[in-house]
């Protein structure tokens, strides 16, 4: 056997191993992501605990509630998007800034907002 064949196998071998540990991951993370209206941060913290309780509210977002009302009419059309066939579900408006003024109120990571929220880190 010659030295490129050798190496064609070997690179073969990789790639299907990448390929299975990708795709590993990404079924991992569409499971965990598909339960972000059961369990993301959103919907069991926000929406069940801080949205009727005012200083809880600016405590964890660093804004009132009525500037948060303010500042999603301001731009929910702007950042609203349609079901479709790619996405059935897509994140609200309301999320969107949630996510957002969580990280300016704490400086976050993506990642570590990705988790909590159940949303994707990109």
């Amino acid at each position: 056997m010659d030295v490129v064949m050798l190496y064609n196998i070997l690179e073969d071998e990789a790639d299907e191993e990448l390929l299975l540990l990708a795709n590993h991951f990404r079924n991992e993370n569409d499971e965990m992501f598909s339960q972000r209206s059961r369990e993301g941060c959103f919907s069991t913290l926000i929406q069940r605990r801080l949205i009727d309780n005012e200083t809880r509210f600016r405590a964890y977002f660093r804004v009132s509630f009525e500037l948060f009302n303010y500042i999603l009419n301001v731009i929910k059309e702007d950042i609203r998007r349609r079901p479709s066939n790619r996405i059935k579900k897509p994140i609200s408006p309301e999320e969107k800034l949630s996510v957002t003024l969580r990280f300016l109120a704490t400086g976050e990571s993506y990642r570590s907002l990705a988790f909590q929220f159940r949303i994707s880190h990109s």
